[in-house]
């Protein structure tokens, strides 16, 4: 495959000094990938087999409410392996350049899902990562835009606006990032256009789905 990294708009330093933001702000956006980049990856997911996303998941009194279309841990090469190698590349030289280091090199992703929003699609409600994906959350918009909000509770409390359009990386921090178990709270809402993401997450579990 054609090497990804052209596409990349972040150097190590610059996305080191975003990171250090995680430990006191629980995520940080900023530009990622180019246009050329997202479309060539958003080509790549239309071959994808979704399935609706369950609408209610969760233990009674902690439900979280989903609204999406969802493909995960699917098999089929393309450029968002070549993405995701040339990331994870950028990725771990800016663990290298921190320090402390906030988690151990060399570090891979081991789960992956496209999600497609619809438009005047409900969203996601307020709810956090859960405590086996560790270090942290890389969420990438390939396609329209969406509210995407970090906040303290699943009252939306403090609810705070991250910049989520095509070719901006939503990174948010995992269990064990610097130390630290808390993961922050997010929701989606108020998709005013068809949103597409592609999420990476490390499961220190096996992942749960695989495509079949």
């Amino acid at each position: 495959m054609p090497n990804f990294a052209s596409h990349l708009l972040t150097p190590p330093a610059v996305l080191a000094a975003e990171m250090a933001r995680l430990p006191r702000e629980g995520a940080v956006a900023f530009p990622l990938v180019d246009a050329a980049g997202c479309q060539k990856m958003l080509a790549a997911t239309e071959g994808l087999s979704f399935r609706d996303g369950t609408p209610v998941v969760g233990s009674p009194g902690n439900e979280v409410t989903q609204d999406f279309r969802i493909c995960m841990n699917f098999n089929d090469t393309s450029a968002l392996d070549d993405y995701q190698e040339s990331f994870e590349k950028l990725l771990n030289q800016a663990f290298q350049l921190m320090q402390p280091q906030p988690y151990p090199t060399p570090f891979a992703f081991n789960d992956r899902a496209v999600l497609h929003y619809a438009k005047g699609s409900t969203g996601i409600s307020p709810h956090r990562d859960l405590v086996f994906f560790e270090a942290v959350i890389a969420i990438l918009t390939l396609k329209g835009e969406a509210g995407f909000y970090i906040c303290d509770d699943r009252e939306k409390t403090n609810a705070r606006r991250m910049k989520a359009e095509a070719g901006v990386m939503i990174l948010m921090r995992g269990k064990n990032f610097a130390g630290l178990e808390d993961r922050p709270y997010h929701y989606v809402e108020g998709i005013t256009r068809d949103r597409v993401g592609y999420g990476l997450r490390y499961n220190v579990r096996e992942p749960e789905e695989k495509a079949r």
